[in-house]
This record gives C-alpha cells, structure tokens and sequence, in this order.
C-alpha cells in the first residue's frame, strides 16, 4: 500500500496529530531529509529522496515489491502541484492513500486574509513564464522555483504594461518568514534573494485604459480591408469559423469550420475562462476558444507529435498568445493543469471514463463531448448521467456543402457528429 502524506509548511507546529499517527503506521518512509526530520522516532526504515526523481520512484518501487506499507511525505498538499500525479501514473494497479496537508497556496492566502474560492492557480517551477496569464481577471497565486523568481514574474507584467499589486510570501512559517505587499514595479527591484516563494497577483482596475484606447483608436482608423487582419495579428479580435483552407493541416484531422462554431456554442466560454481542448489535432478549436476567452487560457493537450507541431504553427500563425500546448494524452497530464472552466473534448483515445472523472472542471463547469459513433454517444451520456452531470444535451449535425461545379452546385455531404454538451454538478 502506498500513502501519500501532506506535511504542510514542513514545521512540527503545522502537522495535525492524526498525521503523527499514519507516519507511525507506515513501515517504510520516503521523503526529503527536512521531511524526514519531522517525524525523529518513526521505527520503520526510512528513504531520503533524491533529486533524481525517476531514482525516487525506483526507491518506491523496491518498497512496494516487498508489500509494505509505503508513506511518501509530500510538503503542502499532496492535491497542489505535488508528487502525487506522478505517483498515480507510476504506480497505476497500486492502492493509494491520499492525506490532506497545508498547501502554500491556503497559507499564503490566509496570510493575505482572502478568501480563495475564486482564485487562479499557476506554477513556474519548472515551466516556462508563458503560462501566467495575459491579465489578471481574479486573484491569482502563483508557486515560484528555480530562476523563476517573484521578480522575474513583476518583471514579465511590467514588460506587458502593466504594473499589479503583488503580495509575496517566502518560507511561510519559517522564523525567517518573509510578507511583503507591494507592487510590480517596485518587487522588480527588490534584492532579497526569494528562493522558496509564493506571490499573489491582484487584479486591478482600468489598467491600460490609455494604451488600450490607443489601439482601439488605431484600429478604427485603419482602412476596413485591413482592420479585421490587423486585429486577428494581435489574436484579440473573436473570429468564429475560420475557413478550414486557412490552418495549417499536414494530415492531422481537422474540426470542420461548421461544426466547430457548434462546439464553441454549446462551451459558452466567457471572456476569462480557462479552457482545456483534449484531442486538439490542429488546433482549430483551442484557436478559436482564445479568441472568446481573451483574459483567460487555452490548453491544448494532444499526444500525436506532428499535431503538436501544427497547433504550435497555428498558434504562430494567429497570433494567438493565450494558448497552451501540453504535450501528452489525457489523463496522463492533467497534473499539468489548474482548474478549469470548460472542457471540450475532440478525442480521448478510448479513456473518456477516466478522462471524465480525473478532468480538473470546477463546479458548473461546461463540458462538451464530440463524437462519430452511436457507442461512443451512449458511453458519454451514461458517464454523464453517472457522475451527476447538469443540463446534459445531446445534438447530431449533418453538415452538407454545396461545390461549383462549373454552371451548377453539387451536394457533398460530410460525416453527422454528434454533441454532448453538460454542465458539472456540485457533488461531480
């Protein structure tokens, strides 16, 4: 048996009893020395992780063929940016225990005095800063690493004109604990060597009006031949059924132009909403999910790499930048996404049960499901139905397109697809 066992902040103050108890349960512990230290008479043997991680997961391995109970101390919460889906993913067959601990996330918001219920959630250790969002709609917390600082993240909103108020926390619940709020422009030039940081941006109001009615000042001056090129350069302007010939393809399947526009409906995507497109293939959908979500975020997961490579050229192309590639197949990478608003799944490569049930939706989140088979439809709606799914509707489109043919219009008539589209329940 596996236990994944959150410690909180990492100090013996913060660890609730009940966890003293599991530790003592377990017969072998895995964890960071400082983790480690935690817990001076655990009688069981004890493993320090390494920083090689696929050496950690060897270690565990080993534990487990030898069926003992295994405790793996996690700092925070096991369900934040943690070990866990990594674990998950290694150790499939293997029963798993999950242990709530302390993440950074609620200290740093307590701290604040926010409620955070409504938050948006990023991380920067080990990705790239391209994944902060364009503009800051919601708080949003954001876990810092490497060199990928609480400065360099002031510096990238600077850069982009705007100057947020930003509240930084490193070593919460350390002696040497740091709070600091302030905003951009001043975090940028701070000295203080932040290593262990959690910041939270602070939505402002009419930020850039100036810049912005600049450019809207711009655009309207333009002739109108150029006003609809130049504002979808910018990947600002919403611009439903790009004609299909306009995408880069290769050979990679393609949404049509009429049934995308359906699948958009049916999400209702709102201005800052985080969408995730499962089975993007060329990503005609994420693109046009950028358009309407333009204060918020696009993730394009998809597994086959010559698709990688065209949502990336079309991206370059519609100069869309609050897009997202991630790399991999549902569910294999949901650990990379934070909650999302929308759901559009175009592909699930057989795993629409547990793509379903291990999607990271919030509560009245929208999902929308496409699909060519009358099995795959019955499949979609009796998960739906199973996991307490809202509003659940189910459509089929026969799209047919009239050619020029020379003096006359010939039929050709595309393949039906149907939609399921639902909205996540509160208990889902």
């Amino acid at each position: 048996m596996l236990q994944v066992i959150g410690i909180g902040p990492g100090r013996s103050e913060w660890l609730p009893p009940v966890i003293t108890e599991i530790v003592k349960n377990c017969e072998i512990l895995v964890g960071g020395s400082r983790a480690l230290e935690l817990f001076p008479d655990f009688e069981g043997r004890q493993y320090p992780l390494s920083g090689n991680l696929h050496s950690s997961i060897e270690v565990i391995r080993n534990a487990l063929i030898e069926e003992k109970v295994v405790g793996v101390l996690v700092s925070g919460d096991p369900g934040f940016f943690s070990f866990l889906p990594r674990l998950k993913k290694e150790f499939p067959e293997e029963t798993i225990e999950v242990y709530p601990g302390i993440s950074s996330l609620q200290f740093a918001f307590a701290r604040a005095g926010l409620a955070w219920q409504e938050a948006t959630f990023a991380s920067v250790h080990g990705r790239e800063l391209s994944v902060l969002p364009e503009r800051i709609t919601r708080p949003t917390a954001v876990l810092t690493g490497g060199e990928n600082t609480p400065q360099k993240i002031a510096q990238r909103y600077l850069e982009r004109g705007y100057n947020p108020h930003i509240s930084v926390g490193n070593a919460l619940a350390y002696p040497e604990e740091l709070w600091l709020t302030t905003d951009a422009e001043h975090l940028a030039q701070e000295k203080t060597l932040l290593k262990n940081a959690i910041v939270i941006l602070y939505p402002a109001k009419n930020q850039n009006t100036e810049r912005d009615n600049k450019r809207n000042y711009e655009q309207n001056a333009l002739p109108n031949s150029q006003k609809s090129t130049q504002s979808f350069k910018r990947g600002s302007g919403c611009r439903l059924g790009i004609p299909d010939e306009e995408f880069l393809r290769g050979k990679v399947p393609m949404t049509k132009a009429e049934i995308r526009v359906q699948v958009l409906a049916k999400a209702q995507i709102s201005l800052s909403d985080r969408v995730v497109d499962i089975g993007a293939g060329t990503g005609s959908i994420s693109i046009e999910a950028a358009t309407l979500a333009t204060e918020g975020l696009v993730y394009a997961i998809e597994h086959n790499p010559e698709a990688q490579e065209l949502i990336l050229a079309n991206q370059t192309k519609f100069g869309v930048s609050n897009l997202r590639l991630i790399a991999g197949a549902a569910p294999d990478v949901f650990g990379e996404l934070p909650p999302v608003d929308v759901c559009i799944i175009g592909g699930s490569n057989g795993r629409l049960s547990e793509i379903l049930k291990q999607v990271p939706l919030v509560a009245g989140g929208r999902v929308v499901i496409t699909a060519v088979t009358i099995e795959t439809v019955a499949q979609g709606l009796k998960l739906l139905t199973e996991l307490n799914y809202q509003e659940i509707d189910t459509v089929s489109i026969q799209v047919v397109r009239w050619k020029a043919v020379q003096t006359l219009h010939m039929a050709q008539a595309m393949n039906p697809i149907f939609i399921l589209s639902a909205r996540k329940g509160e208990n889902t």
